[in-house]
């Protein structure tokens, strides 16, 4: 009995300690069963108190955005506003100056700026050419056509615009590697031009029908293969050249004798266009033709025009090689004087087309394709040339 007394002191001793704990931890399952008895309580969503401050500024923002885009909506048509147009345009930023629809733009240093700036501007007068004038008839586009060559020169400002003059101020520095730069822009611009032409004329098939329509995928004048036509080479031998083995290109030269390029396709395009409205009363495809040929001499004149000018701002206004490089332009009677070395009667037709578009009593236009036909082609045969002709002098001329 006593031994079991140490025994019984050391369970009743456990006993204690196990007693103080477990009266200690009794409240935890107290509080577990209390947790899961009572409802959580959620949290409150914020007070919408923000967001009715957010609703009145995005009200106000539409009404201000509905009141500009008002605004600008009678500033674009200045009918219902006065003083709506001027606005319009100095927040567009649109040039005032008239240009011409074809026109080039060359890339590169002093021309790239300008010939960029025609080149947009020419692009929105066709935009609303189209938007505000509807498709117009052949006999409408003939005497529009008739009377803008009556009014002013085809081959005058075939880029469109003034020319400002030349600076009051010039740095002289680098001016060599400015002209060098010039040069290397018309080449690439003539290049482009002729690479143009040539692509045209390998997609379009040729053909010999007087009243062949033009659809834009025929051609008429086919220089491709000129064996045939050897013969009537000692005729023509008045049309424009340039010595391949010259050393420097004389800009106003060239200038010159494209001008006579685009006189002589626009002349030939009148008479056509003259006897197409007299017989088919739509554009045939020799017309169709013309023009295109007409659109790549004026093309590069332009390209020759802008490299004048640019030229010319490397020196001052007061400077006489200024006055020395500035170009004129042909009048009409010396034009008609040296196109009436064709053999086909051209001013005398273009006369009567103008008299026809006026609405004057004029006779039938006779038919002169054969002869309108052979002069075309080597008039496009001794342009393709010359403009080669261009782009050999100025590598010779970049490479000295």
């Amino acid at each position: 009995t006593t031994a079991a007394c140490p025994l019984d002191v050391s369970r009743s001793s456990r006993s204690g300690t196990a007693n103080t704990t477990a009266s200690t931890r009794q409240p935890e399952p107290e509080t577990k069963t209390k947790t899961k008895t009572e409802p959580e309580t959620e949290p409150l969503p914020p007070p919408p108190s923000s967001v009715d401050r957010r609703r009145p500024n995005r009200i106000w923002s539409l009404l201000v955005f509905a009141l500009i885009m008002c605004q600008l909506q009678q500033i674009a048509h200045p009918g219902g506003g006065g003083g709506g147009g001027a606005i319009f345009s100095g927040l567009g930023g649109v040039a005032a100056a008239p240009l011409s629809a074809s026109t080039p733009s060359p890339s590169i240093s002093p021309i790239s700026a300008t010939a960029a700036e025609l080149g947009g501007t020419s692009n929105l007068q066709k935009h609303l050419q189209k938007r505000h004038h509807p498709a117009l008839s052949f006999r409408q586009r003939f005497q529009r056509e008739m009377n803008s060559s009556r009014s002013q020169l085809d081959w005058q400002n075939t880029c469109g615009g003034n020319w400002p003059g030349p600076e009051k101020i010039v740095r002289t520095a680098k001016r060599c590697k400015k002209k060098q730069m010039i040069m290397k822009v018309l080449a690439n611009q003539t290049g482009k031009e002729l690479r143009r032409l040539q692509g045209e004329d390998k997609a379009r098939a040729t053909t010999n029908s007087e009243r062949e329509l033009a659809t834009g995928a025929n051609k008429v004048i086919d220089i491709s293969n000129m064996r045939q036509w050897f013969f009537h080479s000692s005729q023509y031998k008045f049309l424009p050249r340039l010595n391949a083995s010259s050393q420097q290109l004389n800009l106003r030269h060239v200038h010159r004798d494209l001008q006579f390029y685009v006189g002589a396709f626009s002349y030939m395009r009148h008479a056509k266009l003259h006897w197409d409205f007299a017989n088919l009363q739509t554009e045939s495809a020799m017309a169709g033709d013309l023009e295109r040929i007409r659109g790549f001499a004026r093309a590069v004149l332009c390209s020759v025009e802008l490299a004048i000018n640019a030229t010319n701002r490397l020196y001052p206004a007061h400077s006489g090689k200024v006055k020395e490089r500035l170009f004129r332009t042909m009048s009409r009677q010396l034009m008609e004087k040296r196109l009436q070395q064709f053999k086909t009667p051209l001013v005398q037709l273009h006369s009567q087309a103008a008299s026809a578009a006026r609405g004057l009593e004029v006779e039938p236009p006779t038919s002169h394709f054969d002869q309108l036909a052979t002069d075309a082609l080597f008039a496009k045969r001794e342009l393709v040339k010359y403009v080669r002709t261009i782009r050999q002098i100025l590598k010779r001329q970049r490479k000295a």
